[in-house]
């Protein structure tokens, strides 16, 4: 059976960063991997949104503060989540494509893969 890890905590605790640790440990031992984070935005020292970010490196806006009549890059958003609003369509071009290589097949290896690894990173630190 599969498992799930989630990866939660308040901001600057690192989450982003073990993200990266764990992606590059994985592909140095060999382990094909594939998927998405989100990244904070920040200018001039103030969070002003996230981007989604794939492994492979692309980019994308997943969200920016908004004014109050939520506008994003010039058109109108009808997604908010507090002060952002949401770019949907810019976050399914991005990651849509990676969810639909995920099948009944690959679903479980996939999730023990990176349960496995943390285990790892776990018994290395522990050393």
């Amino acid at each position: 059976m599969g498992r799930h890890v989630f990866l939660t905590g308040p901001p600057g605790i690192g989450k982003t960063t073990l993200i990266h640790k764990m992606i590059d440990v994985l592909k140095s031992s060999g382990v094909p991997v594939d998927g998405f984070y989100t990244e904070e935005v920040r200018k001039n020292g103030r969070r002003i949104g996230f981007d989604v970010v794939t492994v492979s490196g692309k980019r994308g806006t997943l969200s920016r503060i908004s004014n109050d009549s939520g506008t994003l890059n010039s058109r109108r958003c009808e997604y908010r989540v507090g002060q952002y609003a949401v770019d949907l369509p810019s976050f399914e071009c991005l990651v849509l494509p990676l969810l639909r290589e995920i099948t009944k097949d690959n679903r479980n290896s996939i999730v023990q893969e990176i349960v496995t690894s943390v285990q790892d990173c776990r018994k290395l630190k522990g050393s």
